[in-house]
């Protein structure tokens, strides 16, 4: 559009490291300058500056160039480098002239050094405050969003122009079509991988993020439809109020007046007869059914044809190009899928053979996209037909790992099939996985008492991801196995079947041998099967199998100091309980244990230390009563 001006990004600047480059040539030439002035003379300084002038600027201006030829332009380049130099200069001549005279002129010197230094400072701050304004200027102006274009993929067309104006201010977007959607034929569809396929089928026309100017009042449109041969151009007032502003929060690192305002995503779909349909996800915004037809010339519809045609590989040639053109003519698929994308449905659907954290999001073909969970998808609602269905592991994250792409005319006319069996107007969609690798799906549609086998999709996996959550369900399975042999195990040493015990805790190693809290269990009962010393003389053996666990670690570091309390050796568990402290500070019962021990060595300042704090830290036991009540002094003759 002539005479209006869109959206032109600013880049981004920086304060550049290549200026100390000809700042230091300067400061070169005036430090020899310097020693030629104090030594030779001012004769020889302008010589010398006039020398490296020539040459430094003969060098630039004709770095690259066939002819050498002196010009006008070179003799006035010249004379400006010269002019600089010798500006630089005037400090070191002041200088020279200060040390051979004494004499030194400061309002010269003065007003020399501030040139010097502050037209570079002047220079930086237009520079960046420029840029500055600039960006905040454009966030005044315009507004963003992200945008798309779809039409019906047989509905070739030539898009020329999408615009949102401002007339008043002679403002328009900056929408850029490329015009370079590729229609693939069946044979070459049938040669991609499934990803790829689908993703030429369901190609946008355009998308991307764009920027409207604030108060657009108009919203301008032209395409060529190459299958109906008409050409619309639309002109309709854009009702910008309905939409919602908001202030963009990113990127953190940029003021608020220069990140803008933007508004949620807009949509555009083009129908056959001009109709076309703009909105975003809470209303619509602009809605024809038609509109009417514009002629141009045969030269112009012939080069937009060409256009297109050069966008295909098979169908890039003539006569594959009009064969295409004839057969969807004659096919009824664009209109009867136009009439579908506004068909509602009440339907819910279940799934199955597939863990139970797997979430759903629906693509329907309203071009709607919401996230639904297993429980609210299985409640029958009126709704849009499902166009594609992602599924979605929650797990240690999320992975989107499956796509089941449908046909949504076949699907249709199974609905129909079902829907006509009887007087329900409710279909059951009914997915049933077979395998583990989630290719085996059974599809099937009932209603009415009636159940058939859907069979027009296509399942799109993403191996690596599905590779993930195999791995992760492999290990949570053994994490989970593991922890229930455990329990098992200590159900077994509470119960003093102590050979069955052991046996849950070497199928746990087996599966695990670094499992830490089995070796914890083993301690025990080599303790209470083979006495003190088999179990103290293994501890080194423990504590290494355990130190990549420092909760387990601690632990087994707690139970040989009570393994020693028990006989009675309390001066050698103080180590032991000192070190599980050591480990997990946090635990309250080890800095318990700890002051016992104090307190049966007659330590009792130390006892009601660590009793103390234990009470800080939320334990509660007898024993630590017991010291608190006697403030650490043990009574030796209640207790015995």
């Amino acid at each position: 559009m002539k005479n209006y001006r869109s959206y032109k990004r600013v880049e981004p600047v920086y304060f550049s490291g290549e200026i100390f480059f000809p700042v230091g040539l300067l400061f070169a030439a005036a430090l020899i300058s310097y020693f030629l002035l104090y030594f030779l003379g001012l004769g020889f300084a302008v010589f010398f500056n006039a020398v490296i002038a020539w040459c430094g600027y003969f060098f630039f201006y004709y770095y690259g160039k066939s002819k050498t030829n002196i010009t006008l332009e070179f003799l006035f380049g010249v004379i400006l480098v010269f002019a600089l130099l010798l500006f630089v200069d005037y400090g070191v001549y002041a200088l020279v002239t200060f040390q051979k005279t004494g004499v030194f002129n400061g309002l010269y010197f003065s007003i020399w050094l501030a040139v010097l230094l502050g037209t570079p400072i002047i220079y930086y701050m237009h520079y960046f405050g420029s840029h500055y304004y600039a960006q905040v200027n454009l966030a005044d102006t315009y507004f963003k969003t992200f945008f798309s274009v779809y039409h019906d993929r047989e509905l070739l067309m030539y898009i020329d122009s999408i615009a949102f104006v401002n007339s008043s201010k002679k403002l328009v977007s900056d929408v850029k079509l490329e015009n370079n959607i590729c229609f693939y034929s069946d044979e070459e569809l049938a040669e991609m991988d499934t990803q790829s396929k689908y993703y030429h089928l369901q190609q946008s026309a355009f998308s991307g993020l764009i920027y409207i100017p604030f108060d657009a009042d108009s919203f301008e449109i032209s395409w060529f439809s190459i299958v109906e041969d008409k050409y619309f151009k639309v002109n309709v007032p854009f009702p910008i109020d309905k939409l919602e502003l908001e202030e963009e929060k990113y990127p953190l690192d940029e003021p608020g007046n220069i990140r803008g305002k933007k508004t949620k995503p807009i949509y555009l779909h083009l129908y056959q007869n001009g109709g076309f349909k703009l909105y975003n996800d809470d209303l619509v915004l602009l809605d024809f059914l038609n509109n009417n037809s514009t002629e141009i010339n045969v030269q112009e519809k012939y080069e937009k044809i060409i256009a297109n045609r050069l966008c295909h590989n098979f169908y890039n040639n003539e006569t594959h190009f009009y064969q295409l053109i004839e057969r969807i003519k004659n096919s009824n698929n664009i209109q009867e899928r136009f009439e579908l994308k506004d068909k509602l449905v009440v339907w819910n659907l279940q799934f199955s053979g597939l863990d139970k954290r797997n979430y759903l999001e629906i693509t329907d073909n309203y071009f709607k996209y919401y996230k639904i969970e297993k429980e609210d998808i299985a409640e029958p609602a009126l709704r849009h037909l499902p166009r594609k269905i992602t599924f979605v592991y929650r797990g240690s994250c999320l992975l989107t790992w499956m796509r089941l792409h449908i046909n949504i005319q076949k699907l249709n006319q199974k609905i129909e099939e079902v829907l006509s069996a009887g007087l329900e107007n409710q279909v059951l969609f009914s997915l049933d996985f077979k395998d583990a690798a989630a290719k085996d799906l059974t599809f099937t549609i009932s209603g009415n008492d009636k159940k058939l086998i859907f069979t027009d999709w296509e399942i799109e996996i993403d191996e690596y991801r599905k590779k993930e959550i195999d791995e992760e369900q492999l290990e949570e399975n053994a994490d989970e196995k593991k922890r229930a042999l455990l329990r098992e195990g200590w159900d077994l040493v509470f119960a003093k079947k102590y050979n069955e015990a052991q046996k849950k805790c070497n199928a746990i190693l087996a599966i695990d041998p670094e499992f830490a809290s089995a070796y914890f269990l083993e301690t025990r009962i080599l303790w209470y099967t083979q006495g003190f010393e088999a179990c103290y003389s293994k501890r080194e053996y423990y504590f290494s199998k355990t130190e990549h666990e420092p909760t387990v670690n601690s632990l087994i570091y707690n139970n040989y100091g009570c393994i020693l309390d028990r006989e009675l050796r309390y001066q050698e568990s103080i180590v032991y309980f000192e070190k599980a402290i050591e480990i997990n500070p946090k635990e309250p019962i080890f800095v318990c244990n700890l002051g016992e021990m104090y307190y049966k060595l007659k330590e009792p300042a130390k006892a009601l230390k660590e009793a103390r704090r234990a009470k800080m830290m939320g334990y509660d036991s007898d024993i630590l009563n017991e010291i608190l009540a006697n403030k650490g002094k043990i009574d030796l003759i209640n207790q015995y």
